[in-house]
């Protein structure tokens, strides 16, 4: 896949992470990461052909976002910073959340509110979900709110869901019970603008504020 990095032959450990990364259906469909433990066992210059495998990719899949991390050199670390501007929106949330973790810098609310909008199944609206779970700031429960109405086909079921659940009127993050979800399913947006009023009755918002 990789081979003779910087002109010699790689280190067995080097070879192994290398290995790790190569994908087949079931790692792929499964969600599983890059083998973290084997960074563990490399020198500072087996980190650094890592390095200069991960950052050519860093925008094409999360997993060499979560293997940059794992790197932490300031040069993996400069990196993932650069990834909160992915258009790679999986890139782009991975790299928020982390750099939040560790308390290096905290962009996830403004990462949040420009991806929302824009996540879809498959691509990204699973990792913003569960970001916006951990970080429900007021700005973030709004945007959702924005989303159910406004936002990508199939997502504004999964945002209303969400906003009801972090507002406090929902049991789940995707509560069945709240049937008001269903209605904003249709891509006729006059029927979703029938339905609004009632889910931010619910909620305790006033709809004309989410209208643009």
């Amino acid at each position: 896949m990789f081979k003779n990095l910087f002109g010699k032959k790689n280190s067995p450990n080097v070879e192994k992470f290398i290995k790790s990364m190569e994908m087949d259906y079931a790692k792929y469909h499964n969600g599983d990461g890059y083998d973290l433990n084997i960074l563990k066992e490399l020198n500072a210059e087996e980190l650094q052909q890592v390095e200069a495998v991960l950052i050519p990719r860093k925008d094409k899949d999360w997993r060499d976002v979560t293997a940059l991390a794992a790197v932490n050199t300031s040069t993996a670390l400069e990196a993932v910073k650069s990834c909160l501007e992915s258009p790679n929106l999986e890139v782009r949330i991975f790299a928020a959340k982390f750099l939040k973790e560790k308390n290096i810098i905290d962009r996830v609310e403004e990462v949040l509110l420009k991806t929302l909008p824009i996540v879809k199944v498959g691509g990204g609206l699973v990792q913003a979900l569960a970001l916006a779970k951990e970080n429900p700031t007021e700005k973030v429960k709004q945007k959702l709110i924005w989303c159910a109405l406004h936002g990508p086909d199939v997502t504004r079921t999964h945002c209303a869901a969400m906003a009801l659940f972090l507002y406090g009127k929902a049991e789940s993050e995707f509560d069945n019970n709240q049937k008001i979800i269903f209605s904003f399913n249709p891509p006729d947006k006059a029927k979703r603008l029938e339905a609004f009023p009632e889910l931010c009755q619910i909620i305790g918002v006033n709809p004309n504020e989410f209208m643009n």
